[in-house]
């Protein structure tokens, strides 16, 4: 069996699995990082676990009542902590983009110091908009069937949070929306309570040096929410990095480092602080393929692409036979590869379009991943790396 086949990956994937939760500071999260590192010494990489400073969060306790309904919930990371239990009206807020907050205070609905309710499945998207117009506290509702909780953290700026927020289930959040479009006032009561402090992290960085003057990276982020597994998010972009460091380490000629980052969920730690590390060096970066969240028997795969490899990844998709589902152009801003886009550095990043919505909950776990669908992004990503290689040359 190669590395790169689905099969011998979704076994990567169910190993990772094993070790648990992989959030930041827990022991799932330290194993896999030791597993990575092994697996990269193996494949014959010069291995280097780079530390990088950032702001831990322990969730605690999490609390929502609304009109004398009890709610399940779980605090949003690096939100601020409630002293004691927060009193306020409950508002819709949609999406809680600017505009909407705008057009409810037009509207005579006021934003400030109540509570908002938001059906946007990015909470770091919420928060800050919530936050700047004053409201009190936020809740993020999660839209699956059931009453499935969807984790998420408050910013991705490596901020913490001003007002507190928690998750909660589909069912008690169409419910409350139910209860607010009927018209009635209604006041909720939210404590949420989590432990931030500062901490140290590790990426792991595996680096194949060949003749060529500048490198590629290759990219994913290990680390997940506390709330399970999460199979699709991150352990197939781990497993995939994992498994194209052992086939492409023979790869003549072309320089290239593997670098699983911790830290993202967190709001970009680890990528952010290699960045800084790289920032003298950064033309040495011929591009970075970063993976984050794809390979179940629900997603399609999107490009998120800087628009000077959109070309390439055209030319490559079509030679491969892969059928790409969606292109953002440039890539979306929620993974590690922002902060290298921003920074002017040419990026791909591969990921489920956004049509699997168990990320970040219980529900994604290694029974639902496609090893058929794993096998084409690795075999897209490797001819990728392939076509790449050849510009370090020019």
């Amino acid at each position: 069996m190669t590395a790169l086949n689905g099969s011998a990956i979704l076994s990567i994937i169910q190993e990772i699995c094993s070790f648990g939760s992989r959030w930041m500071g827990s022991r799932g999260e330290e194993r896999t990082r030791n597993y990575i590192l092994d697996r990269f010494r193996a494949a014959g990489l010069a291995t280097e676990l780079q530390s990088f400073p950032y702001l831990s969060y322990a969730p605690q306790t999490a609390a929502l009542s609304v009109a004398g309904r009890e709610t399940l919930c779980q605090p949003i990371a690096l939100s601020s902590s409630t002293q004691e239990p927060l009193t306020a009206p409950l508002v819709f807020a949609g999406q809680c983009s600017e505009q909407e907050l705008a057009e409810l205070e037009s509207g005579g609905i006021k934003v400030k110091d109540s509570i908002l309710v938001t059906t946007n499945m990015r909470s770091f998207v919420a928060y800050p908009p919530a936050q700047d117009w004053g409201a009190r506290g936020l809740v993020c509702v999660t839209d699956l069937e059931g009453n499935t909780i969807r984790c998420g953290c408050a910013r991705l700026d490596r901020e913490a949070g001003k007002i507190p927020a928690v998750a909660i289930g589909g069912d008690d959040g169409r419910w409350i929306q139910t209860q607010l479009h009927s018209g009635k006032a209604i006041e909720a009561t939210l404590e949420s309570r989590g432990l931030i402090q500062e901490a140290l992290g590790y990426n792991v960085v595996g680096r194949k040096t060949g003749t060529s003057k500048r490198k590629i990276l290759v990219t994913a982020h290990y680390d997940s929410f506390w709330n399970g597994v999460h199979a699709m998010d991150n352990a197939s972009g781990t497993a995939v990095v994992i498994a194209l460091s052992q086939a492409l380490a023979l790869l003549p000629e072309v320089s290239l480092e593997f670098v699983a980052f911790g830290g993202e969920e967190l709001g970009l730690w680890g990528s952010s602080s290699y960045l800084e590390k790289a920032a003298k060096r950064l033309d040495e970066i011929l591009a970075m393929v970063n993976l984050d969240t794809f390979g179940s028997n629900r997603s399609k795969l999107e490009i998120g692409v800087t628009a000077d490899l959109v070309g390439l990844c055209e030319d490559v998709a079509e030679a491969v036979g892969v059928s790409i589902d969606c292109w953002n152009i440039p890539p979306r801003a929620a993974s590690d590869q922002n902060p290298f886009v921003q920074q002017g550095v040419s990026a791909v990043w591969l990921v489920n379009c956004g049509n699997d919505k168990r990320y970040h909950t219980p529900l994604d776990t290694p029974d639902q991943m496609d090893s058929e669908k794993l096998g084409i992004v690795a075999a897209l990503t490797e001819e990728l790396i392939k076509q790449l290689g050849a510009g370090c040359f020019q």
